[in-house]
């Protein structure tokens, strides 16, 4: 199910619902109506189910709403269709809602399984924990396997930061249900914590796998992608729910990593237009700008983000680079060291400041740089290669041979044909 804003990424901003569902049960005679025991029309039921909860996964309420009705009246008014009616209230986030849709499941039958889960949702979107715990702890009693008791349970537990409870709740489901999307998308926000990239990768694509097209499961697939898959992914998320900041801001840095400074440039002047207050937004537009060599405009929208939001790496990185490219050496290498404290174990910001010290033969100081990267980051291929630079600009052959070779060996991209090429001048 669509889960409340607080259990939902935080990404998620539906259009609130018009108008009361309760009022449209009760106009039906759903809310007043005795048990009449199963589901009937399920053939007519289920498609239209289907269809709501595609309608409220893409944020459209007011047609879920609408398709969710005419899945009632096909399933006899059932409390399962009662239930899923409750669902849009969830996803508006609308406390009073989602108490009145509660009480047409009251209506039908106080005692169910379903309406304990209703109550404990709708203290949820309230922020009472405690008593959504009380309503959880009925719905366990009453039935512990029942799906959406299982799906509750694991949101509300992983919410808490309970990820061994949160986590066997979700698989338990998986193991009754292994299409449930939901469950899914839970173990993906789930890793993301804990945090297991990989894991969280694979249950958003469970996730999206089980329910195309669903924006909350393309963005955050989107996040975890990268080329041109990212860039698709988030367009995708985006087509669906336009006004989405969190998804625009992602596609502006996705295009970006893909290359495409231009793009990301545009993405994010069209945020700037509708927030011009958003850091974030300045932060990374003042890194596209960089990323294609317009210093003049990325000055001034870096320092604007970082105003905010001074612990960007990346904006940091980018402010270093205008600086060194615009002849300012010291301001440059304060900022480096800036970028370099923030990443903490990683020697990018190291890296590009031992090459700029090197491009202006202040070589001591590249050496200093590029010793520390190498201490961060024995395997890297480009920071040995880099220090070896450092090492040979001082003289200190040997030396700079036996880096040369630790580059060969290490790992990640890097032109090992030129590096080969160098130690073989050494010989």
């Amino acid at each position: 199910m669509t889960m409340p804003p607080k259990l939902l990424p935080t990404t998620f901003t539906a259009t609130l619902v018009r108008g009361a569902v309760v009022a449209s049960l009760l106009c039906s005679g759903v809310a007043g109506a005795q048990p009449q025991g199963p589901d009937t029309g399920l053939g007519a039921g289920a498609e239209l189910t289907a269809q709501g909860r595609a309608l409220i996964r893409g944020g459209k309420l007011k047609q879920a709403e609408e398709t969710l009705l005419k899945a009632a009246k096909a399933r006899g008014q059932s409390i399962e269709s009662l239930y899923e009616l409750a669902r849009v209230t969830f996803a508006s986030g609308d406390i009073k809602q989602a108490k009145n849709a509660c009480k047409a499941l009251s209506a039908k039958d106080e005692h169910a399984v379903l309406t304990a889960v209703c109550q404990a949702r709708a203290f949820l979107l309230w922020r009472r924990a405690s008593r959504a715990q009380e309503f959880l702890d009925q719905a366990r009693a009453l039935d512990a396997s029942h799906p959406e008791v299982l799906l509750a349970f694991a949101d509300t537990k992983r919410v808490a930061g309970e990820t061994s409870a949160s986590k066997d709740a979700y698989q338990q489901l998986l193991g009754i249900e292994p299409d449930n999307a939901d469950a899914y998308f839970g173990l993906g926000e789930l890793n993301l914590v804990t945090p297991d990239l990989v894991a969280a990768k694979q249950a958003f694509a469970n996730a999206l796998s089980r329910a195309p097209e669903w924006p909350d499961a393309l963005y955050e697939l989107g996040k975890l992608e990268s080329g041109a898959q990212a860039v698709t992914m988030l367009e995708k998320a985006l087509a669906a729910r336009p006004d989405w900041l969190e998804a625009r801001l992602a596609l502006g840095s996705a295009r970006l990593k893909n290359g495409d400074s231009a793009g990301s440039e545009q993405v994010l002047r069209e945020v700037l237009r509708g927030h011009p207050d958003s850091a974030l937004a300045h932060a990374q537009l003042g890194v596209a700008l960089e990323a294609k060599h317009d210093l003049v405009g990325a000055e001034p929208e870096l320092r604007l983000g970082l105003t905010t939001l001074p612990n960007d790496i990346d904006a940091n990185l980018a402010l270093a680079r205008v600086l060194a490219q615009t002849d300012r050496a010291d301001d440059a290498f304060a900022q480096f060291r800036t970028a370099a404290g923030l990443e903490r174990l990683a020697p990018r910001a190291l890296i590009e400041a031992g090459v700029y010290a090197l491009s202006i033969s202040r070589n001591a100081l590249a050496e200093a740089f590029l010793a520390k990267a190498v201490e961060r980051a024995p395997t890297s291929a480009l920071a040995q290669a880099r220090y070896a630079d450092a090492l040979l600009a001082r003289g200190d052959k040997p030396a700079a041979k036996e880096h040369y070779k630790l580059a060969l060996a290490g790992e990640g991209s890097i032109d090992r044909a030129d590096i080969q090429r160098r130690l073989d001048a050494l010989k």
